[in-house]
Formats: C-alpha cells, sequence, structure tokens
C-alpha cells in the first residue's frame, strides 16, 4: 500500500459490523503512516460530514494547493437494494447537489455505470471519440496528487467485493456484447493494495472467465504483491505514461517513467497484457528529448501490444495556467494556446490548437515507428476531426481502431472486429442503471 497519512478515515457502520469488511479496514488503518482513530458513520451522518466536516472540501484542482495534504479515506459499502433514485433526492433535501461518483460513493452506489460515449443522448457526441460501454466502479479519488486532477482530498473506496462480484455476473451474462471491462476511470485502484484485499478477488474472478477481460488503469508503480494471482491472462494493465519531468515534477505521487515502465516489465513478466497510454502529454520544455528516452525505454524493457497518445486537454489556456507550473511548460506551444485561447465552450480537446496537438502526435507516432514498425498506435478521447487528419499515418479510422480500454480491445487485437457503436446494441438496462 502507498505510504499514507490521512487527516481522518471515516467507516460505515456496513463495514464495521461485518467482521470480514472490518478485516479489510483495520489492515488499511494499520498501514498507515499516522496511527488514525477511524470515524464510524451512519448514513444519517452524511450531511453533517459534508456540510459541517468538509469531507468534500479538498476536492479542488491539486496544482492550486500550495500544500497538498493526503486525502481522506472513506470505506463504505455497495448497497444493491434499488433505492438509489430515493436515496439522491433525500440528499439533494439535505442541501448536497449533485450526482457524481463522489456523491454515488457516499451513498453506496453506481458499481458501475452506462457510458453513452457517442451515441445520439451523449453530449459531447460531436467532441471526443470513445465507445459506448459499461464502466465499472469501485473507488473515487486518488492519491497521486497530480497538479491538474480535482480528485484529491478523499478518496472514498467500497470493501464488499464479494457482493459486487456476485451482480458484476450479471451484468456481464446480460451484455455478451461486451468483452473488456475498465475497472475506474476516477480512480487509480492498485494503491490501497493488498491491504484493501479487494482489487485480488476482482483479478481472480476474472480468471475465471471466458473470453471476458478486465482492465485496470494505472499510474501506480504498487504490482509486487498482484503477480502470483492466478489471472488466467484475463487482466489488461495499462500504464498511464508520462516522460521524465511531468513524471516527478507535475505527476509526484505516481511512479516516476522508469518506476512506471519498471512495474509494466514485472507484471509482463507475471503473464499480464501490458499497455501504454501516453496521457496526458504535457509539452514541458524539452519535451522531444523526453519522449525519445521514454519510449526507448518502453520497448527496452517491455512489449505492449498497443499504445495510445492523448496531449493534456479538458481545460481553457487559463485553467491550465493555474494549476500547472507555467515555468515548466514549453514556451512556444504555451504561446500557441495563449493566441488561440479556445473557448471554454470548446475545451474538450482544449487548449493547445489542432495543429500543435498534431505535431506531438506526429512526434510521438515517429519514435514509436523506429521501434516497431506494427504495433497499433491510437489516439485517446481525440475528436473526429483529429481522427480525420491522422487516421491514415496511424493506419485506422475513428470506428475501427484499437484503444485501450474500449470494450471489444481483447488482447493482442490489431483491429476492431465490430463496429464500436453497432455493437452495443444491449445498450444500458434500467435494473443495472439503478444500481
Amino acid at each position: 500500500m502507498y505510504p499514507l497519512s490521512p487527516p481522518a478515515v471515516y467507516a460505515h457502520t456496513s463495514v464495521v459490523e461485518e467482521p470480514r469488511y472490518k478485516q479489510r479496514l483495520d489492515r488499511v488503518v494499520a498501514a498507515l503512516e499516522t496511527s488514525v482513530e477511524p470515524i464510524v458513520y451512519r448514513d444519517e451522518d452524511i450531511p453533517r460530514m459534508v456540510l459541517e466536516d468538509g469531507i468534500l472540501a479538498g476536492r479542488v484542482s491539486m496544482g492550486t494547493l500550495e500544500v497538498v495534504p493526503d486525502p481522506i479515506l472513506l470505506l463504505n459499502t455497495f448497497r444493491f437494494d434499488g433505492r438509489r433514485r430515493e436515496r439522491f433526492d433525500w440528499l439533494h433535501e439535505q442541501g448536497i447537489p449533485g450526482e457524481g461518483h463522489i456523491e454515488a460513493a457516499l451513498l453506496g452506489y453506481e458499481p458501475w455505470r452506462w457510458a453513452c460515449y457517442n451515441l445520439p443522448d451523449d453530449p459531447h457526441r460531436g467532441d471526443k471519440v470513445c465507445r459506448p460501454c459499461w464502466r465499472l466502479h469501485f473507488q473515487h479519488g486518488c492519491v497521486h496528487k497530480c497538479k491538474y486532477c480535482g480528485c484529491g482530498g478523499i478518496l472514498a473506496t467500497m470493501v464488499n467485493v464479494e457482493d459486487w462480484i456476485s451482480h458484476l455476473d450479471r451484468l456481464i451474462a446480460a451484455h455478451p456484447w461486451q468483452q473488456t471491462y475498465l475497472l475506474e476511470d476516477d480512480a487509480d485502484i492498485p494503491c490501497l493494495e493488498p491491504e484493501l484485499g479487494c482489487l485480488g478477488p476482482i483479478i481472480e474472478y476474472f480468471g475465471t472467465l471466458e473470453d471476458r477481460y478486465v482492465v485496470i488503469h494505472t499510474k501506480s508503480w504498487n504490482v509486487d504483491w498482484m503477480l502470483d494471482l492466478p489471472h488466467n491472462g484475463n487482466t489488461i494493465i495499462v500504464w498511464s505514461l508520462s516522460a521524465d519531468t511531468q513524471s516527478r515534477e507535475i505527476e509526484p505521487v505516481c511512479g516516476t517513467t522508469e518506476e512506471r515502465i519498471e512495474a509494466a516489465r514485472k507484471a509482463q513478466e507475471a503473464g499480464y497484457q501490458i499497455r501504454y497510454k501516453l496521457k496526458p502529454i504535457v509539452p514541458v520544455c524539452g519535451w522531444r528529448e523526453e519522449a525519445r528516452a521514454m519510449i526507448d525505454l518502453i520497448f527496452e524493457r517491455t512489449q505492449p501490444d498497443l499504445i495510445s497518445l492523448c496531449v493534456f486537454m479538458w481545460h481553457a489556456v487559463d485553467d491550465m495556467k493555474r494549476k500547472l507550473p507555467v515555468e515548466l511548460l514549453d514556451p512556444k506551444i504555451l504561446r500557441a494556446a495563449e493566441e488561440a485561447r479556445i473557448p471554454p465552450s470548446e475545451t474538450m480537446t482544449a487548449p493547445y490548437p489542432d495543429d500543435v496537438r498534431a505535431e506531438i502526435y506526429e512526434y510521438h507516432f515517429r519514435e514509436i515507428r523506429r521501434h516497431d514498425p506494427d504495433i497499433p498506435v491510437s489516439l485517446s478521447t481525440e475528436n473526429w476531426r483529429m481522427w480525420r487528419r491522422l487516421g491514415p499515418m496511424l493506419g485506422f479510422t475513428a470506428t475501427d481502431y484499437v484503444c485501450g480500454c474500449g470494450p471489444n480491445s481483447t488482447p493482442g487485437l490489431r483491429r476492431l472486429q465490430v463496429h464500436p457503436f453497432d455493437a452495443a446494441r444491449g445498450g444500458p438496462q434500467a435494473d443495472f442503471n439503478e444500481m
């Protein structure tokens, strides 16, 4: 487990009253750097915890803070009682707005969510290329303190993994078209392991399935505990990887470039399928030289089955400058972002204009091709316009590329075998959405 000194630990009564879950709580607390007595709470305490104790007050962009503390830890259980809508209405009546992942975690809901990417009900349908699928959730929050991220302040995790798996079995059976399931895009789930004792059972569960895979998306170095698990090749680990300066100065608690690649090497030797997302690529001073060194190290130590690319985005330029150390940024590229000043309504791929992002993608692609002429290289969460521009170079279209975490991106696949939007005909089902 990561060395942590959280300012507080909260545990729901459902955690402390069940011996198996209480053991998980006790192991996590015992591994903390500073001794903390857990605060036991009930549902009716949540409004006070939010409005008076301020447990969500630290959920701000970490680059805006002078000192970034470790997050509060909150341990809870999923309910699976069909009362999601009722409980959210109650929370709103108590003066707590929002229905995001953190609010769901406080209530014990949303073990998975239907992601309607690029379908008619997706509000960002024209802004990014992503595939509709079920996304699995178990935690919300992070310990990594990346300067551009707002997922700090609190890390909420569930502990009743056995219940979660039994219901997941039903979800998978009801959606036979989906082969790969991303576990978390709002947390880095290996960070509390193995003390939490929940990711291991998930890996082992998928190891019992036929042609179904779990995707763990991480920046972590913390893999030694999982190397001997019976994963049976059904766990894909995708490392978000950044070059040296970014890994040390902008993502200070993640593994460094070398530490993440070394973790990937260990996992690959243990039989896990590994992938990389160079995401987000922050163009710092000397980014070309650092990218070349990073890509050299990738192929010197590992053999990924694909690599995805994504330039830093989702920010207006002034917002980016509030969060990132401006003195580290490539001044020419920063100036291009300042001159473009892409409006807030179009910030899905902002702040860098298309020409800048294309230049960065093309450079990384050429460096990858120096080592491997065939490995699939794709763009992650980019827009349709960029795919039309760079698709011929990459050798894919926006509908047939294999991505790091899509619902049909099985290990070793070179090109999608199904149309990603037609394949999602199984779609959401009301009873699963209400969990």
